[in-house]
């Protein structure tokens, strides 16, 4: 959102809501009305996104003077590893939680992220947002994905517990996700929630609180009706949040309960429901952080999220005040155009090289044609070239003798004997109708885990299918790709 006009400062609960907020801000460098508000409402923290980030200079730059502008200030980052990793033009990308689970070596994990951990805090960056607790219970999950680390409680607790002792090792703060578990719903939170009861896992949150996380995200889950039929979620159900404190509480110290995102669209029927005004009329879909009323945000405190994680600034439900826009902290000199590559330590290449060589060894043929069939243009975690251009495509170059990319759209498409499909969602129904392929192949299927088994149903007994679950350049034969730092 472009800067906001100023109008008077809000007063009353103003500095109870702004010291309960984490804000998402609009670009790499952030505005004077922007700077402003942050110096004036003083939030508890501050979350980078991919829009914020441009190299490590920058990013370092950026964080220390958020900091000085705002003594005491958290900077919050979502850098899980695999397709959400927001930092990593900064701090380069990590391997997906599922390949990590996959491999099923703890303390490989925990290097993992103890090397991404100390390459955050190396930046300024104070409390990682993950790992992510939650347990694969839907296989067809459309947000969670190889986001989980499996789909069983004890795998993933072990690595949960393993990651979060990581991070506290490189000196983060630490947030586990998402409560109560959002691997089983069939639907994303962030558009909107069919009316489908959550219970959740509880063993990998307990384990990520015994290892050393301070704090767990709720997230924005359906775990009761009320008596007119609308979902009450977790967030604003008063009981069921107090309950989840005590419950969670350890040695008399209760986690932090951190609200996600609270412009996601499942928040938009509740919120009507209880008399909060609602922006618009739509059911679904992001709500404009900027036009959040502040009832919005006194309803998620009152129901006992101490955070509230908003993706921008909340200029109508805390305006800024007049006359208050100043000069932006300085940039160190050069950060304005740092876009310098960030290199790849050598744990996260050995757990990409260890996981394709258990699943997709022997693909890779010189002499052959690729078919690649691409699902992830457009999709908000990122299509598959999107970091290097084409690094990706560039990349399947080198390891076939052509590349031939199939329309995702219906209609006849044909492959022989060798067949990439990159995919951060489930396949549609409709997805491989009109594949014609050879009686036998290999194929690898790169990112959501119900890959590699719609392509055994369909491709049948002839083909071997292997799976890695990222779609990123890296994770393509890592053994030959990329420096190593």
């Amino acid at each position: 959102m472009s800067d906001r006009p100023t109008t008077p400062s809000a007063g009353g609960t103003a500095p109870r809501l702004a010291s309960s907020l984490v804000v998402g801000l609009a670009g790499p460098e952030p505005t004077p009305a922007e700077w402003a508000w942050l110096s004036q409402h003083r939030p508890a923290g501050v979350i980078l996104f991919g829009r914020n980030v441009t190299g490590p200079a920058q990013a370092a730059s950026l964080c220390g003077r958020l900091r000085a502008s705002v003594p005491g200030l958290q900077i919050m980052v979502d850098h899980e590893g695999g397709p959400v990793a927001q930092m990593a033009a900064a701090a380069g990308r990590p391997p997906a939680a599922w390949a990590l689970g996959a491999l099923d070596d703890p303390e490989l994990t925990r290097e993992v992220c103890r090397e991404t951990g100390a390459r955050l805090a190396a930046l300024g960056v104070t409390r990682v947002l993950g790992p992510v607790a939650d347990v694969l219970e839907y296989a067809r999950n459309p947000v969670i994905g190889a986001r989980a680390f499996g789909d069983t409680p004890a795998l993933c607790a072990r690595h949960v517990a393993a990651a979060v002792r990581g991070y506290r090792e490189a000196g983060l703060l630490v947030c586990v996700k998402h409560w109560p578990g959002h691997g089983g719903t069939a639907t994303d939170s962030h558009l909107s929630l069919e009316l489908q009861m959550v219970s959740g896992c509880r063993e990998p949150f307990l384990a990520g609180l015994a290892a050393g996380a301070d704090a767990i995200m709720v997230g924005h889950l359906p775990v009761a009706l009320t008596s007119g039929g609308v979902p009450c979620l977790a967030t604003l159900d008063a009981d069921y949040l107090a309950a989840t404190r005590a419950g969670l509480t350890a040695d008399g110290v209760a986690p932090l309960l951190v609200a996600d995102d609270i412009t996601m669209g499942a928040l938009r029927v509740p919120m009507r429901a209880a008399g909060v005004p609602v922006p618009d009329d739509l059911d679904s879909g992001l709500v404009d952080p900027g036009v959040v009323p502040d009832a919005w945000l006194r309803r998620l405190l009152e129901a006992g999220c101490g955070l509230l994680l908003i993706r921008g600034i909340p200029w109508r439900a805390l305006p800024l005040a007049e006359n208050t826009l100043e000069a932006a902290p300085a940039a160190s000199t050069g950060t304005a155009a740092d876009t310098g590559s960030v290199g790849e330590p050598v744990t996260w290449r050995a757990a990409r090289s260890r996981l394709w060589t258990q699943a997709a060894s022997g693909w890779a043929d010189g002499g052959s044609e690729l078919a690649w069939l691409d699902f992830t243009e457009g999709d908000r975690w990122g299509a598959a070239d999107q970091r290097g251009g084409e690094a990706f495509t560039a990349k399947l170059q080198t390891l076939f003798a052509s590349v031939r990319r199939l329309g995702a759209g219906p209609g006849e498409r044909r492959t022989g004997a060798r067949l990439l499909v990159t995919s951060h969602r489930p396949l549609p129904a409709e997805a491989l109708a009109g594949l014609t392929a050879a009686r036998r192949g290999f194929a690898v299927a790169m990112g959501h885990p119900s890959l590699a088994a719609d392509l055994r149903s369909f491709l049948g007994e002839g083909w071997q299918v292997g799976q890695v679950y990222d779609c990123d350049a890296a994770d393509l034969e890592p053994e030959s790709c990329g420096p190593v730092q």
